[in-house]
């Protein structure tokens, strides 16, 4: 199977996974602003598509350190997605957000990047070892 068939698979699967995540933590019939979320949701399963066949390509040839290149990726992914919510300000007005409070959400959401792009990685890495046990 060609890469960029398999990313275009990861990319689907993807978006959704975090849809259906999504989709069970918010109110029924989910608020106008869950719009947010699922553009966010479909751009992170751009970024999908885009990196699952340098992530072959890098199990393929055996690059060395790609675990943590997808990590650091993984985790400044998160970052990116984070930073908007900052910015919009999203929430309760009436609250002023503390530095602490800045940090936990930077922290989770990186972690979560991190967690996303590392098992894509390994989920990938099976795939190809399975579908082309050659290499």
């Amino acid at each position: 199977m060609r890469p960029r068939r398999i990313a275009a698979i990861n990319a689907i699967l993807f978006f959704f996974f975090w849809l259906f995540i999504l989709l069970a933590g918010a109110d029924f019939p989910p608020p106008v602003g869950f719009l947010w979320l699922v553009i966010v949701a479909a751009a992170c399963a751009y970024v999908v598509y885009w990196r699952v066949p340098t992530y072959i390509d890098w199990h393929r040839s055996q690059r060395p350190r790609r675990q943590w290149h997808v990590l650091l990726e993984g985790i400044a992914a998160g970052i990116v997605v984070a930073i908007p919510f900052v910015l919009i300000g999203i929430g309760d007005s009436s609250m002023t957000p503390q530095p602490v409070d800045y940090a936990i959400w930077f922290a989770i959401v990186g972690f979560m990047g991190a967690l996303n792009s590392l098992a894509i990685y390994f989920l990938n890495t099976l795939v190809v070892r399975i579908l082309d046990p050659v290499q």
